[in-house]
């Protein structure tokens, strides 16, 4: 048996390094993908497509993204005569950024994740709307913590593609290191799901669901008069009241109502996890510690989220009464 860090995938069929562009890509067949996993985890991860493949991949997205965001700019520039403030260049950059890559790359990956919401149907039917006890049995943690699936890993790729550039956006416009330091360790947790591989069954939620409401919260922010464009909320203040309407119900469901219910099963399949003597869990118990100790500190996190809504909500009833 070759360790880890051998050569031995030299013997092992390979696919030609590409671009990941389609469902099919991430596709592999399960006798040659067990194969890579077992000779080196941290190329293949759980056996999906080549490390070489991914890294091209991500270079063509982060370079799509950036060409996008240019291209609404652009389309924003032929509407300057709407209201002077969309003459300022800084203002039409601000909402090209939140709307073409923020907006669009956190909608992508919800789409991706409800198309394959097939995976989390045992999740579903052990909800209080189905009750089925059959579901998310306790012995079967290793198929949720280390089986490979193709539309996680793709989603995977899409939201690490996401914090590269949104990392990228907020040195330059100067958000914060708080930013900084959350597009880094979200892009790690997308990383580590990939490389070694890891908690397919639980990123359709993390990296997915739950960024519905992250979504809505990126077009909100135009209307932040710090990170946003000053004066916009007076511009179009009915769109601002929708928006911040939208955001709080799916807050309250995808943060509130479903996050807590998502990490009771997620916290009992980790620490199976970090004890599983399996050969699968070698060089991921790890990543598996890491991000129990990361979702631990984001869940108590949206509770401080919840209490910045009631106060903000609050504050944007009484401009408006008042």
């Amino acid at each position: 048996m070759c360790r880890p860090n051998s050569n031995c995938t030299a013997s092992l069929p390979r696919r030609p390094s590409r671009l990941l562009l389609t469902h099919s890509s991430f596709v592999h067949d399960d006798k040659h993908a067990h194969a890579l996993s077992t000779a080196n985890p941290y190329l293949h991860g759980l056996g999906g497509p080549s490390l070489l493949s991914t890294l091209l991949t991500v270079a063509f997205y982060v370079a799509v993204l950036f060409l996008w965001e240019f291209a609404a700019y652009l389309f924003i520039t032929q509407y300057v005569h709407i209201n002077p403030i969309l003459e300022s260049q800084v203002n039409r950059q601000i909402l090209a950024r939140h709307i073409a890559c923020d907006f669009s790359s956190l909608v992508y990956c919800a789409y991706l994740a409800i198309s394959q919401r097939h995976i989390c149907h045992d999740l579903l039917m052990a909800s209080p709307l189905y009750k089925r006890s059959d579901s998310m049995r306790t012995e079967d943690y290793e198929k949720r913590v280390f089986r490979y699936h193709p539309g996680c890993q793709r989603l995977m790729v899409i939201f690490f593609v996401y914090q590269v550039k949104n990392m990228y956006d907020s040195i330059y416009w100067n958000d914060g290191i708080e930013f900084v330091l959350h597009h880094i360790f979200a892009g790690m947790a997308a990383w580590g799901g990939m490389y070694p591989g890891c908690l397919h069954f639980y990123a359709l939620f993390y990296f997915g669901f739950s960024e519905i409401s992250t979504a809505i919260l990126s077009l909100l922010a135009n209307f932040d008069p710090i990170h946003g464009v000053e004066g916009l909320d007076e511009v179009f203040p009915i769109t601002k009241i929708v928006l911040g309407g939208l955001f709080v119900v799916s807050f309250i469901i995808c943060r509130v109502i479903a996050w807590p219910y998502v990490t009771y099963y997620f916290t009992q399949d980790a620490l199976k996890a970090m004890k599983c003597t399996s050969k699968m869990a070698e060089g991921r118990r790890g990543y598996v510690k890491a991000i129990f100790y990361c979702c631990a500190a984001l869940s108590a996190i949206q509770i401080l989220f919840v209490y910045m809504i009631i106060v903000m909500g609050k504050q944007e009833i009484e401009k408006m009464l008042g």
